[in-house]
Protein backbone atom coordinates (compact mmCIF):
# COMPACT_ATOMS: atom_id res chain seq x y z
CA UNK A 1 0.00 0.00 0.00
CA UNK A 2 1.30 3.42 -0.70
CA UNK A 3 2.60 4.97 2.35
CA UNK A 4 0.78 7.38 3.84
CA UNK A 5 3.02 9.22 6.69
CA UNK A 6 0.86 11.91 8.10
CA UNK A 7 -2.99 11.18 8.75
CA UNK A 8 -5.60 13.90 9.85
CA UNK A 9 -8.95 12.33 10.74
CA UNK A 10 -11.60 14.90 11.39
CA UNK A 11 -14.22 13.28 14.15
CA UNK A 12 -17.36 14.91 15.99
CA UNK A 13 -16.63 14.27 19.39
CA UNK A 14 -20.63 14.99 20.63
CA UNK A 15 -21.04 11.12 19.52
CA UNK A 16 -20.15 8.39 21.47
CA UNK A 17 -19.07 5.91 18.69
CA UNK A 18 -15.86 7.13 16.55
CA UNK A 19 -15.44 3.89 14.28
CA UNK A 20 -13.70 6.46 11.45
CA UNK A 21 -11.18 7.02 13.95
CA UNK A 22 -10.87 3.41 15.06
CA UNK A 23 -10.19 2.80 10.63
CA UNK A 24 -7.50 5.86 10.65
CA UNK A 25 -5.15 3.91 13.61
CA UNK A 26 -5.31 0.78 11.72
CA UNK A 27 -4.13 2.61 8.55
CA UNK A 28 -1.00 4.57 10.74
CA UNK A 29 -0.51 1.55 12.35
CA UNK A 30 -0.38 -0.24 9.14
CA UNK A 31 2.11 2.72 7.38
CA UNK A 32 3.71 4.03 11.00
CA UNK A 33 2.11 6.75 10.46
CA UNK A 34 1.72 9.92 12.85
CA UNK A 35 -1.84 10.26 13.20
CA UNK A 36 -3.56 13.28 14.54
CA UNK A 37 -7.37 13.41 15.36
CA UNK A 38 -9.46 16.81 15.03
CA UNK A 39 -13.36 18.46 15.68
CA UNK A 40 -14.34 21.98 14.78
CA UNK A 41 -15.73 24.43 16.54
CA UNK A 42 -17.72 26.46 14.00
CA UNK A 43 -18.42 29.88 13.97
CA UNK A 44 -21.49 31.39 15.45
CA UNK A 45 -24.23 32.78 13.12
CA UNK A 46 -24.25 36.93 13.14
CA UNK A 47 -27.06 36.28 15.13
CA UNK A 48 -25.94 34.42 17.62
CA UNK A 49 -23.50 36.89 18.02
CA UNK A 50 -25.20 39.86 18.13
CA UNK A 51 -27.68 38.78 20.62
CA UNK A 52 -25.43 36.60 23.19
CA UNK A 53 -22.77 38.73 24.78
CA UNK A 54 -20.52 35.98 26.31
CA UNK A 55 -20.23 33.74 22.94
CA UNK A 56 -17.04 33.98 23.13
CA UNK A 57 -17.11 32.85 26.22
CA UNK A 58 -19.58 29.65 25.18
CA UNK A 59 -17.32 29.19 22.28
CA UNK A 60 -13.85 28.71 24.50
CA UNK A 61 -16.23 26.34 26.63
CA UNK A 62 -16.77 24.52 23.33
CA UNK A 63 -13.47 24.16 22.69
CA UNK A 64 -12.08 23.05 25.97
CA UNK A 65 -15.06 20.43 25.73
CA UNK A 66 -14.04 19.08 22.46
CA UNK A 67 -10.27 19.16 23.29
CA UNK A 68 -11.19 16.96 26.91
CA UNK A 69 -12.79 14.45 24.48
CA UNK A 70 -10.53 14.08 21.48
CA UNK A 71 -7.66 13.52 24.50
CA UNK A 72 -9.46 10.67 25.50
CA UNK A 73 -9.68 9.39 22.25
CA UNK A 74 -6.32 9.33 21.94
CA UNK A 75 -5.38 8.05 25.56
CA UNK A 76 -5.96 4.14 24.65
CA UNK A 77 -4.68 4.69 20.92
CA UNK A 78 -0.93 6.48 22.13
CA UNK A 79 -1.06 2.70 24.43
CA UNK A 80 -0.61 1.15 21.42
CA UNK A 81 2.16 2.55 20.16
CA UNK A 82 0.78 4.83 17.64
CA UNK A 83 2.28 8.53 16.91
CA UNK A 84 -1.44 10.42 17.91
CA UNK A 85 -2.04 13.90 18.42
CA UNK A 86 -5.13 16.33 19.04
CA UNK A 87 -6.10 19.60 18.00
CA UNK A 88 -9.56 21.49 18.08
CA UNK A 89 -9.88 23.48 14.69
CA UNK A 90 -11.67 26.65 14.27
CA UNK A 91 -14.01 27.95 11.60
CA UNK A 92 -15.85 25.91 8.45
CA UNK A 93 -14.77 22.47 9.14
CA UNK A 94 -14.36 21.64 5.46
CA UNK A 95 -12.05 24.89 5.15
CA UNK A 96 -10.05 24.51 8.40
CA UNK A 97 -9.32 20.61 7.29
CA UNK A 98 -7.70 22.02 4.03
CA UNK A 99 -5.75 24.63 6.05
CA UNK A 100 -4.67 21.95 8.73
CA UNK A 101 -3.64 19.56 5.73
CA UNK A 102 -1.65 22.26 4.31
CA UNK A 103 -0.23 23.56 7.94
CA UNK A 104 0.92 19.87 9.05
CA UNK A 105 1.36 18.37 5.37
CA UNK A 106 -0.98 15.91 5.41
CA UNK A 107 -1.02 12.94 2.99
CA UNK A 108 -4.35 11.21 4.19
CA UNK A 109 -7.73 13.12 5.53
CA UNK A 110 -10.53 10.60 6.91
CA UNK A 111 -14.09 11.64 7.86
CA UNK A 112 -17.17 10.47 7.73
CA UNK A 113 -18.93 11.04 4.07
CA UNK A 114 -21.97 12.70 5.38
CA UNK A 115 -22.77 14.19 8.98
CA UNK A 116 -25.75 13.44 11.00
CA UNK A 117 -26.85 16.99 10.74
CA UNK A 118 -26.14 17.83 7.06
CA UNK A 119 -29.01 19.30 5.09
CA UNK A 120 -27.57 17.76 1.73
CA UNK A 121 -29.53 15.57 -0.14
CA UNK A 122 -27.30 12.16 -1.15
CA UNK A 123 -24.92 9.97 0.36
CA UNK A 124 -22.07 12.71 1.02
CA UNK A 125 -22.62 16.07 2.95
CA UNK A 126 -21.64 19.65 1.11
CA UNK A 127 -18.01 19.12 3.87
CA UNK A 128 -16.79 15.76 2.31
CA UNK A 129 -17.77 16.87 -1.21
CA UNK A 130 -15.68 20.24 -0.18
CA UNK A 131 -12.97 17.98 0.20
CA UNK A 132 -12.92 15.81 -2.78
CA UNK A 133 -12.98 19.04 -4.36
CA UNK A 134 -10.60 21.12 -3.07
CA UNK A 135 -8.12 19.45 -0.41
CA UNK A 136 -4.75 18.79 -1.37
CA UNK A 137 -4.01 15.27 -0.37
CA UNK A 138 -6.15 11.62 -0.74
CA UNK A 139 -9.46 12.16 0.89
CA UNK A 140 -11.39 8.67 2.22
CA UNK A 141 -14.84 9.06 2.88
CA UNK A 142 -16.29 6.33 5.18
CA UNK A 143 -20.07 5.31 5.45
CA UNK A 144 -21.89 7.05 8.35
CA UNK A 145 -22.54 3.59 9.76
CA UNK A 146 -20.28 1.63 11.53
CA UNK A 147 -16.97 1.25 9.65
CA UNK A 148 -17.51 -1.88 7.34
CA UNK A 149 -14.48 -4.20 6.81
CA UNK A 150 -14.91 -3.34 2.83
CA UNK A 151 -15.41 -6.65 1.97
CA UNK A 152 -15.30 -5.58 -2.17
CA UNK A 153 -13.03 -2.32 -3.15
CA UNK A 154 -13.65 -1.43 -6.46
CA UNK A 155 -10.77 0.08 -8.41
CA UNK A 156 -12.13 2.77 -11.08
CA UNK A 157 -8.92 3.41 -13.82
CA UNK A 158 -9.23 4.55 -17.08
CA UNK A 159 -5.91 3.57 -19.51
CA UNK A 160 -7.01 4.98 -22.81
CA UNK A 161 -6.64 8.35 -22.53
CA UNK A 162 -2.72 8.22 -22.46
CA UNK A 163 -2.77 11.17 -20.18
CA UNK A 164 0.86 11.35 -17.79
CA UNK A 165 -1.75 12.32 -15.50
CA UNK A 166 -4.36 9.58 -15.76
CA UNK A 167 -1.02 7.02 -16.11
CA UNK A 168 -0.11 8.28 -12.55
CA UNK A 169 -3.73 8.35 -10.94
CA UNK A 170 -4.33 4.64 -12.74
CA UNK A 171 -1.06 3.14 -10.51
CA UNK A 172 -2.23 4.70 -7.74
CA UNK A 173 -5.91 3.70 -7.66
CA UNK A 174 -4.82 -0.02 -8.93
CA UNK A 175 -1.80 -0.22 -5.93
CA UNK A 176 -4.41 1.20 -3.24
CA UNK A 177 -7.46 -0.60 -3.97
CA UNK A 178 -5.84 -4.09 -4.52
CA UNK A 179 -3.87 -3.22 -0.89
CA UNK A 180 -6.75 -2.31 0.97
CA UNK A 181 -8.70 -5.52 0.04
CA UNK A 182 -5.67 -7.83 0.42
CA UNK A 183 -5.44 -6.37 4.29
CA UNK A 184 -9.33 -6.77 4.61
CA UNK A 185 -9.18 -9.87 3.10
CA UNK A 186 -11.98 -9.06 0.42
CA UNK A 187 -12.57 -9.06 -2.87
CA UNK A 188 -11.19 -6.83 -5.54
CA UNK A 189 -12.35 -5.79 -8.71
CA UNK A 190 -11.01 -3.14 -11.35
CA UNK A 191 -13.37 -1.47 -13.38
CA UNK A 192 -12.87 0.30 -16.65
CA UNK A 193 -15.79 1.89 -19.01
CA UNK A 194 -15.02 2.39 -22.48
CA UNK A 195 -17.15 4.11 -25.70
CA UNK A 196 -17.09 5.24 -28.71
CA UNK A 197 -16.28 9.02 -28.69
CA UNK A 198 -19.33 10.88 -29.96
CA UNK A 199 -20.94 7.80 -30.80
CA UNK A 200 -24.72 9.61 -30.82
CA UNK A 201 -23.05 11.75 -33.44
CA UNK A 202 -21.73 8.72 -35.53
CA UNK A 203 -24.28 6.16 -34.72
CA UNK A 204 -26.74 7.82 -37.32
CA UNK A 205 -24.47 8.48 -40.05
CA UNK A 206 -22.77 5.27 -40.14
CA UNK A 207 -24.24 1.77 -41.87
CA UNK A 208 -24.74 -0.99 -39.20
CA UNK A 209 -21.76 -2.90 -40.60
CA UNK A 210 -19.74 0.42 -40.71
CA UNK A 211 -20.62 1.02 -36.87
CA UNK A 212 -19.77 -2.74 -35.40
CA UNK A 213 -16.50 -2.66 -37.22
CA UNK A 214 -15.90 0.46 -35.54
CA UNK A 215 -17.45 -0.43 -32.12
CA UNK A 216 -15.01 -3.97 -32.32
CA UNK A 217 -11.63 -1.33 -33.24
CA UNK A 218 -12.14 1.03 -30.41
CA UNK A 219 -12.91 -1.89 -28.09
CA UNK A 220 -10.15 -4.08 -28.93
CA UNK A 221 -8.00 -0.47 -28.35
CA UNK A 222 -8.64 -0.10 -25.08
CA UNK A 223 -8.37 -3.29 -24.16
CA UNK A 224 -4.98 -3.67 -25.33
CA UNK A 225 -4.47 -0.62 -23.56
CA UNK A 226 -5.95 -2.12 -20.45
CA UNK A 227 -3.99 -5.16 -20.48
CA UNK A 228 -0.67 -3.55 -21.15
CA UNK A 229 -1.53 -2.08 -17.99
CA UNK A 230 -2.54 -4.91 -16.34
CA UNK A 231 0.46 -7.01 -16.85
CA UNK A 232 2.51 -4.66 -15.12
CA UNK A 233 0.73 -5.62 -11.89
CA UNK A 234 1.01 -9.26 -12.11
CA UNK A 235 -2.50 -9.04 -13.66
CA UNK A 236 -4.30 -9.71 -17.08
CA UNK A 237 -7.09 -8.23 -19.01
CA UNK A 238 -8.53 -12.26 -18.42
CA UNK A 239 -8.37 -12.58 -15.14
CA UNK A 240 -12.17 -12.66 -13.49
CA UNK A 241 -12.28 -9.63 -11.24
CA UNK A 242 -11.00 -7.15 -14.21
CA UNK A 243 -14.15 -5.56 -15.69
CA UNK A 244 -14.22 -3.66 -19.28
CA UNK A 245 -17.68 -2.58 -19.10
CA UNK A 246 -19.33 -0.47 -22.29
CA UNK A 247 -20.60 3.09 -21.16
CA UNK A 248 -19.52 6.18 -19.24
CA UNK A 249 -18.03 6.02 -16.14
CA UNK A 250 -20.83 7.69 -14.54
CA UNK A 251 -23.35 5.34 -15.55
CA UNK A 252 -20.33 2.40 -15.17
CA UNK A 253 -19.04 2.92 -11.52
CA UNK A 254 -22.18 3.38 -9.70
CA UNK A 255 -24.10 0.22 -11.04
CA UNK A 256 -21.15 -1.85 -10.97
CA UNK A 257 -20.58 -0.74 -7.70
CA UNK A 258 -24.79 -0.81 -6.87
CA UNK A 259 -25.01 -4.52 -8.29
CA UNK A 260 -21.98 -5.94 -6.79
CA UNK A 261 -21.79 -5.45 -2.95
CA UNK A 262 -19.31 -2.50 -3.62
CA UNK A 263 -18.48 -0.67 -0.42
CA UNK A 264 -15.43 0.95 -1.16
CA UNK A 265 -14.66 2.74 -4.27
CA UNK A 266 -10.78 4.14 -5.44
CA UNK A 267 -10.60 6.30 -7.91
CA UNK A 268 -8.61 9.39 -9.27
CA UNK A 269 -9.63 12.85 -9.23
CA UNK A 270 -8.63 15.07 -12.37
CA UNK A 271 -9.98 19.09 -13.54
CA UNK A 272 -10.01 19.17 -16.84
CA UNK A 273 -12.04 22.66 -16.78
CA UNK A 274 -8.93 25.26 -15.59
CA UNK A 275 -11.45 26.78 -14.02
CA UNK A 276 -10.45 28.47 -10.38
CA UNK A 277 -11.97 26.29 -7.48
CA UNK A 278 -13.47 23.50 -10.15
CA UNK A 279 -10.67 21.20 -9.34
CA UNK A 280 -12.03 17.54 -9.70
CA UNK A 281 -13.33 16.90 -12.91
CA UNK A 282 -16.39 16.11 -14.70
CA UNK A 283 -16.49 12.81 -14.68
CA UNK A 284 -15.48 12.39 -11.10
CA UNK A 285 -18.50 14.66 -9.99
CA UNK A 286 -21.12 12.72 -11.62
CA UNK A 287 -20.02 9.74 -10.06
CA UNK A 288 -19.63 10.74 -6.95
CA UNK A 289 -23.34 11.76 -7.15
CA UNK A 290 -24.59 8.30 -7.92
CA UNK A 291 -22.45 5.86 -5.66
CA UNK A 292 -23.73 5.26 -2.22
CA UNK A 293 -20.58 3.67 -0.70
CA UNK A 294 -17.08 4.78 1.23
CA UNK A 295 -14.93 6.42 -1.44
CA UNK A 296 -10.91 7.25 -1.53
CA UNK A 297 -9.90 9.64 -4.06
CA UNK A 298 -6.53 10.51 -4.93
CA UNK A 299 -5.47 13.32 -6.24
CA UNK A 300 -2.55 13.91 -8.60
CA UNK A 301 0.97 15.20 -7.80
CA UNK A 302 1.12 18.46 -9.36
CA UNK A 303 -2.82 19.30 -7.91
CA UNK A 304 -2.37 22.71 -6.97
CA UNK A 305 -5.02 23.67 -4.20
CA UNK A 306 -7.31 26.77 -4.29
CA UNK A 307 -7.03 27.40 -0.42
CA UNK A 308 -4.20 28.97 0.72
CA UNK A 309 -3.17 29.89 3.95
CA UNK A 310 -3.75 33.27 6.02
CA UNK A 311 -0.81 34.86 6.67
Amino acid sequence: MKQFKRILVATDTRLEDHPIVAEAVEIAALNKAALCIVDVVPEFPWTVRLTLKDHDQIRRLIAEEKQDKLSRIAAPIRERGVDVSTKVLYGKTSLEIIREVLRAQHDLVLRVAKGKQSRRTGFFGNTGLRLLRKCPCAVWLVSPATTPDFAHVLGSIDTSTGDPIEQELNEEVFDLAQSISQYHEGRFSIVQAWSIFGEQFVRGRLQPDELENLEKQNEEQVSTLLDNFLQQHGSSIRDENVHLVKGEAPDVIPTFAKQNGVELVVMGTVARSGVSGVVMGNTAEQILNRIECSVLAIKPSGFVCPIKLEH
